[in-house]
């Protein structure tokens, strides 16, 4: 396993107990006892269980790669195995956008043209991250995209995924 890799793997864990400990504290079997019974099951929003917005197809089609998915998780990697191109989905702290300025994060530069309060991008040698503070309070999140150490592609791929992560809410 490479280092990045590795890195990958644990973003993605420390993404999902952020995720988890932000949850409503009721757990699945709980909810499903209380629910009345249906004769059949509503068809799943893609990616329904894991709370990622993103599909396999959209994060293909802006890296130009076939794409697999971590499971429970919202980050992918190529089919083909290797660690470049990524995509992560990562909803941040609540404080984020509101408490704490996205500036003393190191997002010093604003993104025009989303449909947000505020948008942000800086470039880190894992790629380059958009960080979004959402209209109506909603829960900030930070997209990052590599793809071969390309800034500027890295950059409108990451600005694509978050205008359709801001469409689906």
């Amino acid at each position: 396993m490479t280092v990045s890799r590795a890195f990958g793997w644990m973003f993605a864990g420390i993404a999902l107990v952020s995720v988890a400990a932000c949850g409503s504290g009721e757990n699945k079997a709980e909810a499903q006892a209380r629910a009345p019974a249906a004769s059949a099951p509503a068809p799943a929003a893609p990616n329904a269980d894991n709370r990622c917005p993103l599909t396999v197809e959209q994060v293909a089609a802006v890296t130009g790669a076939p794409m697999t998915q971590t499971p429970g998780g919202c980050t992918f990697f190529p089919s083909n195995g290797r660690d470049i191109p990524h995509v992560f989905f990562v909803l941040q702290n609540t404080m984020i956008c509101s408490t704490i300025k996205p500036g003393d994060l190191g997002f010093t530069e604003t993104v025009a043209g989303l449909p947000a309060r505020a948008a942000y991008v800086r470039d880190q040698v894992d790629g380059s991250h958009v960080l979004v503070c959402p209209d109506n309070n909603a829960r900030a999140f930070d997209i990052v995209v590599d793809i071969k150490n390309d800034k500027p592609k890295n950059r409108e791929a990451a600005i694509a995924l978050a205008k359709q992560v801001l469409a689906r809410r």
